[in-house]
C-alpha cells in the first residue's frame, strides 16, 4: 500500500464509517482488471483502520431467464455474511436489436447514504462514477462529514480523484479475490 493511501485510512481511525458499493461499477471494473474485491478481507480491512458499521452492496437482478442470473446468485450467496445486499431488477431496454442492462442504483446509493449520515462520521463509497460527485458537496458542506471515493485508477473519474480517494490497485494485496 502506498503512503497517501495509508495516510488517508489513518484519517479515518475510530471514526464510524457506512460503505456503499455500486455492483455495476465493480463489475465492469472486474471485467476490465480481471480482479474481484473479496468482501471477507475487505470488511477485515477497512475494520483495522476505522469503526465499520455496515457495507451496503447496491446490485440489480436479472430475470430467470437471463444467461447471468444464477452466476449472480452464486456471487450473492459469496458475500452476503459480508455485506447488506440491496437489490433492484434489471431492466432491459432494447438498443439496435440487443437489450442493454441497466439497474441504475444511483439514486438508492445517494438517498441511503443521506438517510444515514447522521449516524456516521464517514461514508465510502465504491464507485469511481462522476455521478457521485454531487453527494460529495452535500458531505462536506451541508453535513460537515467525510467522505472517501473508492475506485480502480484506471475507471475513478477525473471529479472524484479530486477528492478524497482510494485506488483499489494500490490495496489489491490486501482486499483482492480471485
Amino acid at each position: 500500500m502506498d503512503v497517501k493511501t495509508e495516510k488517508l485510512l489513518q484519517n479515518l481511525k475510530s471514526k464510524k464509517v457506512g460503505v456503499f458499493c455500486d455492483d455495476s461499477n465493480l463489475y465492469h471494473s472486474y471485467q476490465k482488471y480481471g480482479r474481484r474485491v473479496d468482501f471477507e478481507k475487505f470488511k477485515r480491512f477497512l475494520g483495522g483502520y476505522c469503526n465499520l458499521q455496515f457495507i451496503n452492496y447496491y446490485i440489480g437482478i436479472p430475470d430467470k431467464s437471463d444467461a447471468s442470473f444464477y452466476g449472480t446468485q452464486e456471487f450473492l450467496e459469496r458475500i452476503k455474511r459480508y455485506v447488506t445486499i440491496k437489490e433492484k431488477k434489471l431492466k432491459y431496454t432494447p438498443v439496435a436489436g440487443k437489450f442493454v442492462k441497466k439497474a441504475d442504483v444511483d439514486v438508492e446509493i445517494v438517498l441511503d447514504a443521506v438517510r444515514t449520515i447522521n449516524d456516521l462520521d464517514a461514508v465510502m463509497v465504491l464507485s469511481g462514477d462522476s455521478d457521485f460527485y454531487e453527494l460529495k458537496n452535500y458531505m462536506l458542506s451541508d453535513k460537515g462529514k467525510i467522505i472517501v471515493f473508492v475506485g480502480y485508477e484506471g475507471n475513478m473519474a477525473w471529479e472524484l480523484r479530486q477528492c478524497w480517494h482510494i485506488y483499489l490497485d494500490r490495496i489489491k494485496e490486501e482486499i483482492s479475490g480471485q
